[in-house]
């Protein structure tokens, strides 16, 4: 497993971590959902980048970084206690930057006193969050432009 710098978000990140999240929902998605499943997913941050630059800039967001100080892979803690928006570009994917990233969120949780961390997982994701310790809350199916996704409440208490 690599171990890749991870840092603060900044405004500048904001056109790669879009990339990020577009190629993560194009590729890994695949292997999941349908082709307009994938297609709605994964322009969500550029059918809509006000909307996504001002959630990814919102609570603590961090980038894992390449050698070049390029982002890789992001992930968020918004509010305190719940974890969204971890995506690893596909290239790096299944080398540990999913799990490094939720480690380093995990930390700031629990530093901020949380006694649990929430997350509503992808199928892509579910796997992963599982193998981090989450216990599934409840399956719920969501719309987005009237198209259903299935997503996965999850939860995991944390050691005090």
């Amino acid at each position: 497993m690599n171990i890749y710098p991870l840092r603060a978000f900044i405004s500048d990140d904001i056109h790669a971590v879009a990339k990020i999240y577009h190629q993560a929902a194009s590729v890994l998605g695949q292997q999941h959902y349908s082709p307009e499943q994938v297609s709605i997913w994964a322009d969500y941050p550029h059918a809509h980048f006000d909307e996504f630059e001002a959630l990814v800039s919102q609570g603590h967001t961090l980038v894992a970084v390449d050698s070049r100080n390029q982002p890789i892979a992001f992930g968020q803690l918004h509010p305190e206690n719940h974890l969204t928006l971890l995506y690893v570009l596909p290239e790096y994917s299944r080398q540990g930057l999913g799990k490094q990233l939720y480690t380093a969120l995990e930390a700031i949780a629990s530093a901020n006193e949380q006694t649990s961390l929430s997350v509503t997982a992808s199928k892509v994701s579910i796997g992963l969050f599982e193998q981090l310790g989450f216990e599934l809350i409840e399956k719920e199916v969501s719309l987005r432009n009237n198209v259903p996704f299935e997503r996965y409440n999850m939860v995991k208490v944390l050691n005090p």
